[in-house]
């Protein structure tokens, strides 16, 4: 069996864990008992991925019920451990039970297509904001007028990976195809 444990913020006192059994996820909250979720009943996986090294599962069953985890450990503020290292065994045994157990199920990778297509939509128009912005504001052309321009010219290619990582995209409920989607 394979577990993932972590603490979500703050206001967890102990981590969370997962256990992968052969026919449910299992979830223990110290203080609030254990849950599982039926591996026949997930009807949805996605595996999101944000530029800042953020992995999401998101396990959507029967009923819209969702489980959502990611590979961040907060250890205090401002301050969160990558856990990568044992979330991506957790996620590829979690897509394996789900194949084998409930072979409909969806696979998806990205952002939600709402989710996506609100943050693009918000994101074009800040940009052309701050285009505008720019260039209609009396500016000396001092250094640093130049510089702001350079950042902005400088951060379009974290906007474009963002665009790739984060566009919604069926692939196949196998382990191989989000094995090659992790980081």
């Amino acid at each position: 069996m394979t577990s993932y444990a972590k603490r979500a913020s703050l206001f967890e006192k102990s981590e969370q864990t997962w256990t992968v059994t052969p026919e449910a996820l299992v979830r223990v909250r110290p203080g609030d008992g254990t849950q599982s979720l039926a591996w026949r009943e997930v009807t949805e996986v996605r595996l999101g991925l944000e530029p800042s090294d953020v992995c999401r599962l998101s396990l959507t069953a029967r009923g819209g019920r969702r489980w959502v985890i990611d590979n961040q450990h907060f250890v205090g503020i401002a301050n969160f451990e990558n856990r990568s290292a044992s979330f991506g065994p957790f996620l590829l045994a979690c897509v394996e039970r789900v194949a084998a157990l409930s072979p409909g199920a969806k696979a998806r990778l990205g952002s939600s297509t709402a989710s996506y297509w609100a943050q693009l939509i918000l994101v074009a128009v800040m940009f052309v904001a701050l285009i505008a912005v720019l260039i209609l504001l009396p500016t000396s052309h001092s250094a640093a007028s130049w510089i702001k321009a350079a950042v902005v010219v400088l951060s379009l290619p974290l906007l474009v990976q963002w665009v790739r990582s984060a566009r919604p995209r069926r692939i196949t409920l196998h382990v191989e195809a989000f094995r090659a989607a992790l980081p």
